[in-house]
């Protein structure tokens, strides 16, 4: 019961909780994993994740995935890291912070959210 709502995972799912990876673990239960800086879930960085960033912090923009956008891993998403983003494209400032280049999950703690992120898929 990962969820602590009194019913087996099996059962949630036969009650249609959703399992899209197929593992027997409700969907909810599981961490979604990500790519850091593909702030857009297009499985790569180039530069309109740069612009969506900018985009959510100053023209109401949205982004599905705090975790992606948050691009220097200090557990905010703000203008550095649209600033790190393309210092990465153009000033090749490095990497930014696992999970990346490939899928992980966050290994720093922070209040960032990811409820969906489709460049893992």
């Amino acid at each position: 019961d990962c969820n602590s709502n009194g019913i087996l995972d099996n059962c949630d799912i036969a009650g249609g909780a959703e399992d899209n990876n197929s593992n027997g673990i409700p969907d909810e239960c599981e961490e979604t994993l990500f790519i850091r800086g593909d702030v857009n879930g297009d499985s790569g960085i180039d530069i309109s994740d740069a612009i969506t960033v900018l985009g959510y912090l100053f023209t109401g923009g949205s982004i599905d995935c705090e975790k992606a956008a948050d691009s220097n891993d200090d557990g905010a998403v703000n203008v550095a890291d649209g600033i790190q983003i393309l210092g990465y494209l153009f000033s090749g400032t490095g990497d930014p912070p696992a999970p990346f280049p490939e899928c992980g999950g966050d290994p720093t703690t922070d209040s960032l959210g990811c409820d969906v992120y489709g460049g893992c898929l």
